[in-house]
């Protein structure tokens, strides 16, 4: 992403151009997690933090679940209602790229 900003010039009674940045892109802080434990003498240490998420059975606490057997569910209600890939696909939102015309007025009814 380019920044583009735009600058002013003052010139002071001494001949000293002062230059002053007008607008700046703003960028949003990262999301990542950065941890301090790692020693301080270690100048290789990231110091990011990876999440591992573990997923268990709710019959067996004990057991956990691979990712091929997990389907993702929605609250219903009281309810978990499941719903696999391939509903998900079928119901999912496919824009149309481009402008659909819906049709033609006159010009006199268009409020200026």
């Amino acid at each position: 992403m380019q920044e583009k900003a735009f600058y002013f010039h003052e010139i002071l009674n001494d001949n000293q151009v002062m230059v002053y940045k007008k607008t700046q892109e703003e960028k949003f802080p990262t999301l990542r997690k950065f941890s301090d434990k790692a020693p301080q003498t270690d100048k290789f240490a990231t110091h990011e933090v990876k999440v591992d998420y573990e997923y268990k059975s709710s019959a067996d606490p004990d057991k956990v679940v691979p990712p091929d057997q997990r389907i993702k569910g929605y609250r219903y209600g009281p309810q978990i209602i499941p719903i696999s890939s391939a509903e998900w696909d079928a119901v999912k939102f496919k824009p149309e790229k481009g402008v659909k015309l819906l049709g033609f007025t006159d010009s006199s009814n268009i409020l200026r």
